[in-house]
């Protein structure tokens, strides 16, 4: 299921949405010479960028309608980068919400090159949920 992705940003870098459950998601993106560095390898901002927009998307799936009256926010992200992607290079970052609370969501994404699955990436997402108005 391709589908417009409501994160304008991820939207903007080019990720489409490839899949979306309660609670998990795949994104994906066709790499270009726009998210290189300057060594000519992909930024890793842009990977992040794809990642933390996959945890977001799930949580956001996962809460529902209470997401868009309470918007949810990354407070950390620790990422570990383990191969690099070159412009042309296709991946695929797919991750879901580990644990939800009333005020705090973890979630685990990897990244990963389409062409033959090597792993660039993997990071853990803490989210931050306001209190409820009352």
């Amino acid at each position: 299921m391709v589908e417009p992705i409501r994160a304008p940003f991820a939207a903007f870098v080019g990720a489409v949405l490839e899949e979306a459950d309660e609670g998990s998601v795949r994104l994906s993106l066709v790499t270009g010479p726009q998210h290189a560095d300057a060594s000519g390898r992909v930024h890793t901002g842009v990977l992040t960028t794809v990642m933390d927009s996959v945890i977001g998307i799930a949580l956001s799936r996962l809460r529902g309608e209470g997401g868009d009256h309470r918007p949810h926010a990354t407070i950390d992200m620790s990422t570990s980068f383990y191969a690099h992607a070159t412009p042309g290079d296709e991946f695929v970052a797919e991750g879901s919400v580990i644990h939800l609370v009333e005020l705090v969501a973890f979630g685990e994404v990897e990244a990963r090159r389409r062409g033959d699955g090597e792993l660039l990436a993997k990071a853990r997402l803490t989210f931050a949920i306001p209190a409820a108005r009352k």
